[in-house]
């Protein structure tokens, strides 16, 4: 990963990681992981079908209001990046299933917990770290130093001004700044995906974006290089 001069402008500097919109409400989670991934490996698709295979391995079936499929949770996003080769860990500030109270009934929400168990099982048998406790911007911006790229759960409010759970990529920091990537392009208002690239997130905003809901729910999944790659 590329560091900018330290000047006294730039902390841990910028990352080259390129800008891929997601097609679909619900792929905001993949579309990070395409855009990370690549970022390490150029040989990494930045295309729809790594998009929906991504959904399809992460999803958490029912964060979403029915008909719509769900979003996907970290650690579904850190078991695909891990299959695929690419380190990752996830840190959360809760033990419990993320983003459950989406689910609109107890049905859902048991399938849910039985997913997320199955998870916890899987990320255990290869080693992922999952950390319960939340990562705060200085510590992400520690984390992007050492060479991690961090898909961070946000709400939309921030950016588009409504109150959805929304992955997104740091791309990185100055001293008075966080970048980030952000898959979603609002066509209908203009918006192309040159404004979603490295967009300027004022530090003392950035952590109230990086919260969801009254639970206040944090989520922070790292991913790193496959071995002998790193970011540009």
């Amino acid at each position: 990963m590329t560091a900018m001069p330290r000047d006294g402008r730039n902390r841990s500097g910028m990352a080259a990681v390129p800008h891929y919109r997601q097609t679909l409400d619900f792929t905001c989670g993949p579309s990070s992981l395409v855009m990370a991934m690549h970022a390490f490996d150029p040989a990494s698709p930045l295309d729809r079908t790594l998009e929906l295979k991504l959904w399809k391995e992460a999803t958490s079936i029912y964060t979403g209001p029915s008909p719509r499929p769900g979003g996907c949770g970290a650690l579904g996003l850190a078991l695909a990046a891990r299959r695929r080769g690419f380190p990752a860990e996830v840190h959360v500030n809760h033990h419990d299933v993320l983003l459950a109270r989406r689910a609109r009934s107890g049905e859902r929400r048991e399938v849910m917990r039985l997913l997320h168990e199955a998870d916890l099982r899987e990320a255990a048998s290869i080693g992922i770290p999952i950390q319960y406790q939340a990562l705060d911007l200085e510590a992400i911006e520690a984390k992007f130093g050492a060479g991690l790229l961090p898909i961070v759960l946000v709400s939309t409010h921030y950016i588009h001004g409504d109150h959805v759970p929304h992955w997104l990529v740091v791309t990185g920091f100055d001293a008075a700044h966080a970048y980030v990537n952000d898959p979603w392009v609002s066509v209908s208002k203009g918006k192309t995906a040159a404004d979603m690239t490295n967009l300027p997130i004022p530090r003392p905003d950035f952590d109230r974006m990086a919260t969801y809901g009254r639970g206040r729910e944090k989520a922070v999944v790292l991913i790193g290089a496959p071995e002998g790659r790193r970011a540009q």
